[in-house]
């Protein structure tokens, strides 16, 4: 009855969802835009990101098309995929049916899912990866056949793929080895099935491996910019900030209700497997948020398995628990998507505010030019949304010697010798490295929201 109960409701909440994303007046963030852009020029990578993500949105685009409502929909159809596969997951751990169903669909009403399933990013495709990464090594476990350790490296290789942080995977994995007789006894014992697994996977990331050597690392040097180790300062506060997202994104009633019961729990295999596919992870991402900083969503692979555990535990001891927590990421859920539907102007929703209307207002401007010079990234990736059909050539400047931060200055760079007129959307100062002095003329100064300072609009004539 509650597994038909919460059936229901998944379904009115994801209706809900769909309603919401054609209502709403809200437009692409910066990174989603970004992510379209690069399905329209298809590479094995780019430089903040592998390329999964871009080969998967060329492939819905071909069949869905390119619109808001169509894009917004991508991560739901992804989401209930990976839903899917917790259910497999958790029939690999052999827990029964019914906690199996119960644990699938309570990571569709997660609090981090209504959230990023509004939000086209690489963390939808990777979550659907590690979980089928888990399951085909649980079947490892049980069948260690050259076929499931070649799907094993595949599916990591996919992983790979779609965010750098598979490497978690590895991580995790020489927990659950270290812990799980049978499990390292299957991995000593099986060198050669262990080759066919790295070389699966090495196939399937080679030719990102292969881009990044031919443009000098890019991705390495932005992913340890991230990183930004340099900037050591610890701040204990952030940690906490963070542990307590990472609560709330689960569902802290759950956390409540297995705080109370905690003297009950028993460590068995399958809790010591999702302890090990969970803990360090958080540990490692909660140590960065307190020396450096963090954002939430870099544990999110971890919180599969933690919401596994807190429900599995909790299935036993105290059931009405899991049903409060359900009902309160439910409203939440359910809060969130009235106020996309609704347009709302909290300060929250700002970066997605306003955009198509500073599209109009800069065409205005830009007359008879065709060509677009904009200094921001996410406002670059957003025009070239808005203007995807429109006859508009967009740059990024690049001063010689620099070396490239963002990914438009790969293909799109604005050249020294630049003789066309064009219309500037940034700092006049980012274009003087020019070697044909051109015309500066100020035409305004645009506020647009989504912006957190205001833009200078310049026409540049030579």
């Amino acid at each position: 009855m509650m597994i038909r109960s919460f059936i229901v409701l998944i379904l009115f909440f994801s209706a809900f969802k769909s309603l919401a994303i054609f209502l709403t007046t809200y437009n692409l963030f910066g990174d989603e835009a970004q992510y379209w852009f690069w399905s329209k020029e298809l590479s094995f990578g780019y430089l903040s990101k592998p390329p999964l993500i871009a080969w998967v949105i060329y492939l819905y685009t071909s069949i869905f098309g390119e619109s808001f409502q169509a894009l917004k929909h991508l991560p739901v159809l992804i989401y209930f995929l990976t839903s899917f596969a917790i259910y497999a997951f958790c029939k690999r751990l052999n827990l029964d049916t019914g906690l199996s169903a119960l644990c699938s669909l309570s990571f569709l009403i997660m609090p981090a899912v209504s959230l990023s399933s509004f939000i086209v990013s690489t963390d939808i495709l990777l979550l659907l990866f590690w979980t089928l990464s888990m399951s085909s090594l649980l079947q490892i476990k049980e069948k260690p056949s050259n076929l499931n350790f070649t799907i094993l490296g595949i599916m990591l290789g996919m992983g790979f793929l779609s965010k750098y942080a598979i490497i978690y995977f590895f991580i995790s994995l020489f927990f659950v080895m270290f812990f799980d007789k049978k499990l390292r006894d299957v991995f000593f014992t099986n060198y050669f099935k262990i080759a066919l697994c790295l070389i699966s996977f090495i196939i399937v990331i080679f030719p990102n491996v292969l881009w990044n050597a031919n443009n000098g690392w890019l991705t390495l040097g932005h992913t340890s910019d991230n990183a930004n180790l340099k900037n050591f300062d610890p701040n204990f506060l952030r940690g906490v900030y963070f542990l307590a997202l990472q609560i709330f994104m689960v569902g802290p009633l759950l956390f409540v209700g297995v705080l109370i019961n905690i003297r009950k729990i028993n460590i068995d295999k399958n809790n010591i497997f999702l302890l090990c596919f969970s803990v360090p992870i958080i540990f490692i991402v909660l140590v960065e948020s307190i020396v450096v900083r963090a954002n939430a969503n870099w544990a999110a692979v971890a919180l599969i398995c933690v919401l596994v555990l807190l429900i599995r535990v909790l299935k036993k001891l105290n059931v009405t628990i899991i049903v409060l927590n359900f009902a309160f990421n439910f409203i939440f859920g359910f809060l969130l998507f009235y106020l996309i539907a609704s347009s709302s102007n909290l300060r929250v929703f700002d970066r997605i505010i306003g955009i198509k209307e500073f599209s109009n207002d800069l065409i205005l401007q830009i007359g008879d030019n065709t060509n677009i010079v904009i200094v921001d990234r996410l406002l670059f990736s957003s025009l070239s949304y808005e203007y995807r059909n429109k006859n508009y050539n967009l740059l990024m400047p690049l001063k010689p010697g620099e070396s490239i931060t963002k990914h438009f200055q790969i293909n799109s760079a604005l050249e020294k010798n630049m003789s066309k007129n064009f219309i500037l959307v940034g700092e006049s100062a980012e274009i003087f490295y020019l070697e044909n002095k051109p015309n500066i003329k100020y035409l305004t100064t645009l506020t647009p929201r989504f912006i957190s300072s205001p833009l200078k609009i310049h026409e540049v004539s030579f």
